[in-house]
């Protein structure tokens, strides 16, 4: 007996080591989320626009896509994957992949009045950015997909490489879900240069069609469409962003909705995006020793 709670003391042990050391995750792995949204890497796979936008604001907005979720566990979010490529192929510098912004948003449920007819994301709950050395990048899949642009409703490209995006959260930053509720994660990819600044240069390689970050979609289809929005004024929302350009500030446009673009196999249906919300690495680690012990059982 005492021989077999050492052992089992010892695994528990190596695996709340091993917990942290990474964030990769695979279909299989835990999640606390109605269940995880996978990437379509088939070549009917989209990556949508989540980067700064030039039109149709008069000065340069985010674009910020989300896409809801329902939560089945009470706790921390501290593990956040997604999945996404990049316009051509044209990634930003090594090692990492720009600054993210991901938040989290209460939600509205379809209205039955007047207005669209779609849930969307209410108020923004929670914020966070992720810079350079914050995040784990892991290459997922190679293959040729589309890109799309959801202001202009249009394919602006291709890419073929599909990458996985780890993003672990302090317990003190985290948010703290409730079960059984639905939110929004949201989503956008800024500093495109990698320069701690999100300004012109950034824009201009925008306009240029480099560095344009794409959400993946997903088949795995839950509750409503995601959305998207132009906001001229999210860095009001993040620490140590730098200040907007001057000029006239820009109005926030409504969510709107995001279907397949016409042509596509599956035009005029509903756009999901993959990601997971997965448990913090002791309850993997807790899990896996509670499968031990049963194994041991047996």
């Amino acid at each position: 007996m005492l021989t077999r709670f050492m052992t089992i003391t010892a695994v528990l042990a190596v695996l709340l080591a091993a917990a942290p050391a990474t964030a990769d995750w695979f279909p299989g792995d835990g999640h606390k989320m109605h269940w995880p949204q996978l990437p379509d890497l088939t070549p009917e796979g989209m990556d949508v626009l989540a980067s700064l936008a030039v039109e149709p604001q008069p000065q340069p907005a985010l674009k910020v896509l989300a896409d809801d979720f329902r939560c089945t566990e009470t706790g921390l979010i501290t593990d956040i994957h997604i999945w996404g490529s990049w316009l051509n192929d044209f990634v930003p510098p090594e090692p990492d992949h720009g600054t993210f912004i991901l938040g989290i948003y209460s939600d509205i449920p379809d209205p039955d009045g007047p207005g669209p007819e779609y849930s969307q994301p209410g108020d923004l709950l929670w914020n966070i950015q992720f810079k350079p050395g914050q995040y784990q990048v892991r290459l997922e899949a190679t293959g040729p997909e589309q890109f799309y642009d959801p202001n202009i409703d249009q394919i602006i490209g291709q890419d073929n490489i599909a990458w996985q995006y780890n993003f672990l959260i302090d317990e003190p930053l985290a948010f703290q879900q409730e079960k059984d509720t639905i939110y929004w994660l949201s989503v956008a990819n800024i500093d495109v240069n990698n320069d701690n600044f999100v300004d012109f240069q950034d824009l201009a390689s925008v306009q240029f069609g480099e560095n344009r970050f794409g959400w993946k979609t997903s088949r795995d289809h839950f509750n409503d469409d995601a959305v998207f929005i132009d906001d001229p004024d999210v860095w009001n929302q993040v620490v140590d962003l730098i200040t907007p350009p001057a000029g006239t500030p820009g109005t926030v446009l409504p969510w709107q909705e995001m279907r397949y673009p016409i042509g596509h196999p599956f035009e005029t249906q509903s756009i999901d995006l993959a990601f997971v919300i997965t448990p913090e690495p002791a309850t993997l680690a807790l899990l896996a020793l509670g499968s031990l012990i049963m194994m041991r059982r047996k």
